[in-house]
């Protein structure tokens, strides 16, 4: 299947029903007329000169023109190549350049920006997000499952850009798997204040797909997205985990009427336990977890009802679920299937997975090998098929020819009461290789030296993983989805003190 057979089929089944709020002036479209104004964008976008597999690059924030885009483009057999706003000129260039863009759709308040890249990006055309390119009963194109549907860029390095190639047949298989794992039905009516960039625009869609209504709201404020969560009786929502710590800190979910949540979908893995079981006392059980990567979004879910159990809820929050249906997982530890409880490399197998890396063959035969992609995450799976990530293959740290993972080190540090956050690295050593260095973030009114935290650590750790250097920030590098990035911590750590 296709992305536009997908919408046609959504008008078809539920053509009266409301599929897109705009939650800035209450505006309405129905699956009819939204699969209507998709396909009269694809439709404008060949009239324009566009043919099968060029691309279409995207910079706009959470709202229905940015929908119609999106899916406009895929539903004509053109590529769409999503940008993340937050990027720098430099960075965002470096993407068109490699994704060979040939058009620029952008909302108005990134219009300077669209100009400078226009000029730096040779043969970019500019267009504007909002625009009404009429209504059509049918898509433009009907693109081949394998045909390209998107390139996901997931770094912003000048240098090296690696975009992942997502498929129409991967993106319609990970939408099952999602449909089938969250559990949403027609009516039932899902809250998004994420960019929608370049994986929130999947959940909306299978929202969509299962029959139910997406409510964009804009940017994320936490007061105001307590109150549309009651005003709209949302059943679901999707939050980063930067948008849970401001919640907890900036609002009372008891004073909102909730009864309609059931589940609020978190990617866990970055989310402190602490945290994450402050918010379970604020909110109730309804997280869900989910686990993916670009190259695999949705792999495994842990649905709300597995936190209910207080006794057993400190183990749950660490745990990522098990795998959807459409996949599978397997633990690989020195070349071979690694035994239930046995840590190791996570490998995933299954139609959604992506077709690879944009023009590096060589980095795709490196990672997408005999049909399992090597994700490079470190995980546990268990015998109940229950599992557990640990940390990050490239981030283990080898000091005298020994393996440290960061997650042990920063637990350590985080048991000390002085600490709120911390996130250790490995630094290079001519004598051991690496040194464990720690970024820490102290408590508000806490006091607490290096050598006082370290002499901490010693109590639970082996002396080759207690951090030779620690430096205080006010707050740890983290991308939007709430993960260390651990280059620019290295960084920090670098500093001269």
């Amino acid at each position: 299947m296709n992305i536009g057979a997908l919408l046609q089929r959504c008008a078809q089944h539920w053509p009266g029903r409301p599929a897109i709020v705009d939650a800035r002036d209450g505006g309405v479209l129905d699956f009819r007329a939204f699969a209507a104004r998709v396909f009269g964008l694809g439709h404008a976008l060949r009239a324009d000169g566009l043919g099968d597999g060029d691309r279409v690059a995207i910079l706009g924030d959470n709202t229905p023109a940015y929908l119609l885009w999106d899916y406009g483009a895929m539903s004509a057999g053109l590529v769409r190549v999503p940008l993340d706003p937050a990027l720098s000129a430099d960075e965002q260039a470096a993407q068109l350049i490699d994704a060979q863009a040939l058009m620029l759709a952008h909302g108005a308040e990134y219009a300077d920006r669209a100009r400078e890249l226009a000029a730096r990006v040779p043969g970019l055309r500019l267009r504007p997000l909002e625009t009404d390119a009429g209504s059509r009963e049918t898509p433009a194109a009907t693109p081949a499952a394998q045909a390209m549907a998107s390139l996901n860029y997931t770094g912003g390095s000048t240098g090296t850009p690696k975009a992942v190639v997502i498929t129409h047949g991967s993106l319609t298989s990970a939408l099952q798997n999602i449909v089938l794992a969250r559990g949403q039905h027609p009516g039932d009516v899902m809250l998004n204040m994420r960019p929608l960039w370049p994986i929130a625009a999947i959940i909306v869609l299978a929202q969509l797909a299962a029959g139910g209504t997406v409510v964009l709201a804009g940017r994320f404020e936490p007061t105001r997205f307590l109150e549309l969560l009651a005003h709209y009786r949302a059943t679901s929502t999707s939050l980063v985990p930067t948008h849970l710590v401001r919640l907890l800190k900036e609002t009372r979910p008891a004073d909102h009427d909730l009864g309609a949540l059931r589940s609020m979908d978190v990617g866990a893995a970055a989310i402190p336990p602490d945290t994450f079981l402050a918010a379970i006392q604020a909110f109730g059980p309804r997280f869900g977890i989910l686990y993916g990567l670009t190259e695999a979004s949705w792999s495994c879910y842990q649905p709300p009802q597995v936190l209910a159990d207080p006794a057993t809820r400190a183990q749950a929050i660490r745990s990522v679920g098990r795998p959807l249906f459409g996949c599978e997982i397997r633990i690989e530890s020195e070349g071979e299937t690694a035994p239930a409880g046995t840590e190791g490399e996570v490998l995933i197998r299954g139609a959604h997975v992506a077709a690879g890396y944009w023009r590096q063959p060589e980095l795709t035969a490196g990672v997408f090998r005999d049909g399992w992609f090597r994700t490079g995450d470190l995980g546990i799976l268990d015998a109940s098929g229950v599992l557990r990530i640990t940390g990050r293959l490239k981030e283990v740290i080898r000091s005298g020819g020994k393996s440290i993972l960061p997650d042990e080190v920063e637990r350590a540090l985080c048991s000390h009461p002085a600490v709120a956050e911390a996130a250790a690295a490995g630094l290079p050593d001519p004598e051991w290789g690496e040194i464990v260095g720690a970024a820490v973030v102290l408590r508000a009114g806490a006091a607490a030296t290096a050598e006082e935290l370290m002499e901490h650590c010693r109590r639970s750790l082996s002396g080759f993983k207690k951090p030779r250097v620690i430096r205080f920030a006010p707050a740890i590098p983290k991308s939007h989805y709430g993960k260390v990035q651990r280059a620019k911590v290295r960084a920090l750590l670098a500093e001269p003190a």
